[in-house]
């Protein structure tokens, strides 16, 4: 999330803080029900953090006195609203988290797309220059460049083609050298006299 989106939504949870803790404590005193709830709420939390308090300053065996209704109701209804607020902020910084996530998943995704397809067209490119016995091959990477994705010429089909082309020129050249070789020595046998002519 962005710096500008995170202060937006600290702003909005900060405004409609106040109207929710007040709405939930007019409910919490006219609805006999979820006032019962409001006030069995605060007394057990009230009590568990004066336990937890005195434990810490090595009292052990202590009596908590109940909150009167009023005051339960009170705080009651402020920790349902503030734990409410906390929900829905943090559902709104997980859900903007998911998006960011999957909106860059789904960049590196169509990413991946474009070099295969660039990859592909360079391909049939190549394919076609060769077809014209266009030598296009022997491209080498500029240095200080290490690509990742895109294949370059010197891959193991481009050398395997290579080692096949010079493999042809030498077996080429090495035909070129015996007939040479043949020549020499049918020319020589007819320059050598033959001992009837002696």
């Amino acid at each position: 999330m962005s710096g500008i989106a995170l202060k937006i939504t600290a702003l909005l949870v900060r405004t409609i803080s106040k109207p929710i803790s007040k709405a939930i404590s007019t409910q919490a005193k006219n609805n006999e029900t979820f006032r019962k709830y409001c006030i069995s709420f605060a007394n057990r939390l009230h009590k568990t953090d004066v336990k937890l308090r005195m434990n810490l300053l090595g009292e052990k065996k202590i009596r908590v006195r109940p909150l009167n209704d009023n005051k339960a109701i009170e705080q009651g209804a402020a920790f349902i609203s503030e734990t409410f607020i906390f929900s829905v902020a943090g559902g709104l910084i997980f859900y903007e988290a998911y998006r960011s996530r999957k909106k860059a998943s789904d960049e590196r995704d169509a990413l991946a797309d474009d070099i295969t397809i660039l990859q592909n067209e360079i391909e049939y490119i190549k394919t076609k220059l060769r077809d014209l016995n266009i030598k296009l091959d022997d491209y080498k990477v500029p240095e200080g460049y290490k690509p990742k994705y895109v294949k370059i010429g010197n891959s193991d089909s481009l050398r395997e083609k290579q080692q096949q082309e010079q493999q042809q020129q030498e077996n080429q050249q090495q035909d070129q050298r015996d007939q040479n070789t043949q020549g020499k020595s049918h020319s020589s046998r007819q320059q050598v006299p033959s001992p009837s002519s002696a």
